[in-house]
């Protein structure tokens, strides 16, 4: 039992790991880089998002943002077809689900503007109009990202926490028949 409880920390310290690396990622962007582009002002973003977002960027967020949220979304329907469903996984597991599914919807608003870069070319008020735009939605979809990521490890903690065996407090919409 002792060294079941030693997996179960190992599992979550890695898993929390990588968690806590996707929120730092998700809050980049918003948090970090936004704020210095600013500063360097719309036609520096757009020569270095052309670059970067338009380069290798364009292949590997798709792949993260469609991914992640058809993992979570995985997830989140093995749960509910599984045989024990405890309530203190249901409320983070699904809401993780619901912020992924969000801030994909909201992907719809700012990848439209990153690549009309280049058809905009270096005109200032066209680029000055999509780093304002961007830079709105792009915030949004931070703020899905960030509550996703806390609601992840929240169920992450929920799932380690329930107990091995016949003990599991089920969800309220399971059937006493089911429990047992």
């Amino acid at each position: 039992m002792q060294s079941e409880r030693v997996l179960r920390a190992v599992l979550f310290l890695i898993v929390a790991e990588l968690l806590l690396g996707g929120l730092a990622a998700a809050l980049n962007r918003t948090l970090v880089e936004m704020p210095a582009w600013h500063h360097l002002g719309a036609g520096a973003w757009a020569t270095f998002s052309r670059m970067a977002d338009l380069g290798n960027g364009e292949i590997l967020y798709p792949l993260v943002g469609i991914g992640g949220t058809a993992s979570i979304l995985a997830a989140a329907i093995a749960f509910r077809f599984s045989s024990r469903r405890p309530w203190s996984v249901a409320l983070p597991l699904y809401g993780a689900a619901l912020m992924a599914v969000c801030g994909l919807l909201i992907t719809t608003q700012a990848a439209p503007i990153m690549l009309s870069l280049p058809r905009i070319g270096n005109d200032p008020a066209a680029l000055r109009q999509a780093f304002e735009g961007f830079d709105r939605w792009d915030s949004i979809r931070a703020v899905f990202g960030a509550l996703g990521y806390c609601a992840e490890i929240w169920a992450l903690v929920a799932v380690l926490s329930v107990p091995v065996g016949n003990q599991v407090p089920a969800h309220p919409n399971i059937v006493a028949s089911e429990k047992s």
